[in-house]
């Protein structure tokens, strides 16, 4: 799904790799009951959405018709290296607050 806004930033908010975001899985129910991916997508790129305020990611939560998630907190790396760990999500980059008018978009670095 194709959500998130394209801005181009003059100066990007920060996103070190020790930020503090909140995130959950990728997988989940609907409010009708069915089950889906909640990743984004831009340009045949695929990006997990996280988020600086755990208000932000209920908001845009609700706005996919999530019915239920769990809140994980961590660093943008954690999420990088979560991603990386799992076979079908290693190439997965992150996009921070999605919903703002300056998303910050992070690429999956290649592995070495």
């Amino acid at each position: 799904m194709g959500l998130f806004k394209k801005k181009t930033q003059q100066e990007p908010p920060s996103a070190d790799a020790d930020t503090k975001v909140y995130y959950s899985t990728p997988f989940g129910d609907t409010n009708d009951g069915q089950q889906r991916l909640f990743l984004l997508g831009r340009d045949g790129v695929q990006y997990m959405p996280v988020f600086r305020s755990v208000e932000s990611m209920k908001e845009f939560y609700a706005r996919m018709n999530r019915a239920a998630y769990m809140v994980l907190e961590g660093g943008v790396q954690d999420v990088l290296d979560t991603n990386r760990s799992i076979e079908l999500m290693k190439d997965v980059g992150v996009v921070i607050e999605p919903l703002s008018e300056d998303p910050v978009v992070i690429m999956q670095s290649p592995l070495p």
